[in-house]
């Protein structure tokens, strides 16, 4: 029974000096407007996992109770300012349905993490980009060790105008991120969702955000992979499930204003209940259907998906009107987001 203890012992010490907890801090400056963000989260249905919950004790240490004690965001709340949004804003001139880059593997993170699939056994995550702190802030308000770069492929994130007028335009994006839900002594356990996918309506010169909402798909029966470890070792101790997540959306409450008092940004801004009509009455001059949008993104991050695919019913009818014979893939779960 003693056998394991010195290696266990030996992760943890080295996990103590490498690792440490990541909060990066932003200001708002005295010229930018700002934005409060709400965040929403109803836990996991540990119901729609398929594992034998009692399997996940490693000796007295439960793996999943990470998992069992999220049932509220980190943060209710938090207030940003317009440009800790620039990740979003397109670089060079604004080009409506042309596909660029959130944030990618290799100009954003250290060198040491390029490896295809990095490692389960981790606590925290590392120094990022200056440029994506607002994002890594925003998944912060959900769990307090987000992290923008996943384990594995595809990784990173995309984004592209959707429309545009003379004032606004509102720009669509899909990124890949993951939480590590546990603290030593208990062992990594991962939580990745399918994705996180919203929008942005901001000024056509990035000074005023008049909308902004993300959230994680939940139209699916299962919407997150999670992969925990029993033990010390990776490579023998790892668990896999899938399961469903109702709800983890943020948005903000109002368009963005600018500071009357010192004090202002310490304090939320109240919801406007006509926020959404104002959006919904946008007249747009130039745009894209949203759901072609979303499905530029999702070829971009999955390029598997220039095929088109079918399900059962449409399947039969397309081979009879084609002539041609039926190939079926059947799965657990979706090979076009992280849930699987």
């Amino acid at each position: 029974m003693l056998s394991w203890l010195p290696y266990k012992l030996s992760v943890y010490i080295v996990a103590s000096l490498t690792e440490f907890e990541y909060n990066p801090e932003q200001e708002i400056e005295e010229d930018d407007q700002f934005v409060t963000m709400r965040a929403y989260f109803t836990p996991l249905v540990i119901e729609t996992m398929t594992k034998d919950l009692e399997e996940s004790y490693f000796g007295n240490i439960d793996s999943l109770s990470g998992l069992k004690e999220w049932t509220k965001p980190n943060h209710e709340w938090m207030n940003f300012g317009v440009r800790h949004f620039t990740m979003f804003f397109q670089k060079e001139r604004v080009q409506q349905g042309h596909i660029y880059d959130l944030y990618t593997e290799e100009r954003s993170f250290m060198s040491s993490m390029s490896a295809p699939h990095l490692s389960s056994n981790r606590f925290y995550p590392s120094k990022i980009d200056d440029k994506l702190i607002g994002l890594y802030r925003i998944l912060s308000m959900f769990h307090p060790r987000p992290f923008l770069m996943i384990r594995f492929p595809p990784k990173g994130g995309v984004a592209l105008v959707r429309a545009q007028n003379d004032d606004y335009i509102e720009i669509v994006f899909r990124f890949h991120a993951e939480f590590q839900l546990n603290e030593p002594p208990h062992n990594p356990f991962w939580f990745t969702p399918a994705q996180f996918t919203g929008s942005l309506i901001v000024s056509k010169d990035y000074t005023r955000i008049l909308n902004f909402n993300l959230y994680v798909p939940s139209d699916k029966k299962l919407n997150v992979d999670m992969e925990w470890l029993n033990g010390p070792r990776e490579n023998r101790n790892m668990e896999v499930d899938i399961g469903y997540m109702p709800l983890m959306t943020a948005n903000i409450t109002a368009k963005s204003r600018l500071r009357r008092h010192s004090h202002d940004t310490e304090e939320p801004i109240e919801a406007d209940n006509t926020l959404q009509d104002t959006v919904n009455n946008i007249i747009w001059t130039h745009e894209i259907g949203l759901d072609d949008a979303f499905q530029q993104l999702e070829v971009k991050m999955y390029p598997f998906k220039q095929i088109t695919y079918y399900n059962f019913t449409e399947t039969i009818k397309k081979a009879q009107e084609e002539n041609k014979l039926i190939h079926s893939i059947l799965l657990w779960g979706a090979l076009d987001d992280q849930s699987c």
